[in-house]
């Protein structure tokens, strides 16, 4: 080979590996473990579900053993936010849970976390009555009932966990209204220690929980929790009842979690 065929020969493969360099970096960084996030994230966001109906259950785990007695989760257009996806959770009377959970890592002591909660609860969603009703919990890594849930009950939303350490404890959040939007952001600082694990929660906009350090922690000891949403209730309540979830977040700040869907 000649000496210019050569140097040509020279230029083209280094211009090749330039140009897949090139392309390399224009990629971004691969999704890593945590699963997909089909919403739009943004600074703090590390997950989000997703925004149509095409893709609003694509960051959820496939757990079959979250239907009991009830409907699958479903994608829907949202009810009050037109143009916008939602989950649908429904559960008939008698029957007893429709959950998704976040394909997210679990939660361990020492972790501090945001979580944004856009819910819908329908006109005819039994607001009132005196049984629980669970929309999200942390749940433990074992048997038993969580260290944390948020529950509908009494026209009010509320905080609750413990029980399955013997260590029950309930607090009041804000009223829960039919037919109307809510958005819920919560800062929970994970630790089995009840001097160190603590609750913030914020409805629609007010803060309205600050610091609070359930008497049995917001962990159990010797295990994580992950986070579910859904409806999962009494199999007393007779009437049949829908949540939708607009939009759910996990963050690392309150504004990230804040960043709720809305009509704007």
């Amino acid at each position: 080979m000649s000496r210019t065929r050569r140097a040509s020969a020279a230029r083209l493969v280094v211009g090749t590996v330039l140009s897949l360099v090139v392309v390399a970096g224009c990629a971004g960084p691969s999704s890593g473990g945590h699963g997909p996030s089909s919403g739009p994230t943004g600074a703090g966001v590390v997950w989000r579900s997703g925004t149509t109906t095409d893709s609003v259950l694509d960051s959820y785990r496939v757990t079959p053993w979250n239907t009991d007695d009830a409907t699958d989760p479903r994608a829907v257009t949202s009810p009050d936010l037109p143009g916008r996806a939602a989950v649908e959770y429904t559960v008939p009377g008698g029957g007893t849970r429709s959950e998704l959970e976040p394909s997210y890592r679990s939660f361990r002591p020492g972790d501090d976390y945001w979580f944004g909660f856009a819910v819908y609860l329908p006109k005819d969603f039994p607001v009132n009555t005196s049984d629980w009703q669970v929309i999200a919990q942390w749940k433990n890594s074992g048997d038993g009932s969580p260290p944390l849930s948020i529950q509908v009950r009494g026209g009010r939303f509320v905080l609750d966990g413990g029980e399955g350490i013997g260590k029950h404890w309930s607090r009041d959040v804000g009223p829960a209204r039919a037919g109307t939007r809510t958005d819920l952001v919560l800062r929970v600082h994970f630790s089995d220690d009840p001097s160190e694990g603590s609750v913030d929660v914020i409805q629609d906009g007010r803060e309205v929980v600050s610091g609070y350090r359930p008497r049995g922690g917001t962990l159990y000891p010797g295990e994580a929790s992950y986070l579910k949403t859904g409806l999962y209730r009494s199999s007393d309540i007779g009437d049949d009842g829908s949540v939708y979830f607009d939009d759910v977040v996990i963050a690392t700040s309150r504004e990230a979690a804040s960043s709720l869907a809305s009509s704007s």
